[in-house]
């Protein structure tokens, strides 16, 4: 890469992503999709202390902020991450077995990340949700969506690089936790979403 994917702007990085070249793939977009997820709660929150009818939830809201924000840059340091990750698997070594199958192993793991910190996103978003700025109460649901479809969107990755690998415990390993990931955002998620609807019903 002659420079880094978040350097770009949004529409060189939409351009990219529809080129003919595999650098921002699918791994990259669904970190990216996580960390506008996490992002639009950031604002949710930012936007709900300081205010004197939240004063009581000021604490807890600051400490949701804090975790949210740090979920937000991982996030989008995996970005970059799963572009490397497709630059040392382009360049293995194909003659060495051993060695590729090593490198499929290391690079399985960044997209579980990806799935486990979304998770933690749409955890986080139901904390925020009822202690918030109920005007923003959309874009929490915008967050959640967004946070889910990356969560399920790197699960996809985790799954065709595990369809390579030949270490039957580490694929069971990895694929229970994945199952498990997906499971719980799925469940949270229309928790979240179904209590919103409510609320916005007319």
């Amino acid at each position: 890469m002659e420079r880094a994917l978040l350097s770009s702007s949004l529409r060189e990085f939409i351009e990219e992503t529809s080129s003919k070249t595999p650098i921002p793939g699918g791994g990259s977009v669904a970190a990216l999709i996580g960390a506008l997820g996490a992002s639009l709660l950031c604002m949710v929150a930012n936007f709900t202390i300081g205010k004197k009818r939240f004063r009581d939830v000021e604490e807890k809201v600051k400490s949701i902020l804090e975790d949210i924000e740090k979920a937000k840059l991982e996030l989008s340091r995996l970005v970059e991450e799963d572009a490397k990750d497709y630059l040392r698997f382009s360049q293995r070594d194909r003659d060495n077995e051993n060695a590729c199958q090593e490198i499929l192993k290391e690079i399985t793991l960044t997209p579980l990340k990806t799935s486990k910190l979304s998770l933690k996103v749409i955890r986080l978003a139901r904390e925020l949700l009822g202690r918030s700025n109920p005007y923003l109460i959309s874009d929490i649901a915008v967050g959640v969506l967004l946070a889910e479809a990356a969560l399920r969107s790197a699960g996809f990755n985790v799954q065709i690089n595990l369809k390579s690998i030949k270490d039957e415990k580490f694929k069971k390993e990895k694929k229970d936790i994945l199952s498990a990931t997906l499971s719980e955002g799925r469940r949270i998620k229309e928790e979240i979403i179904k209590e919103i609807e409510s609320i916005l019903t007319v």
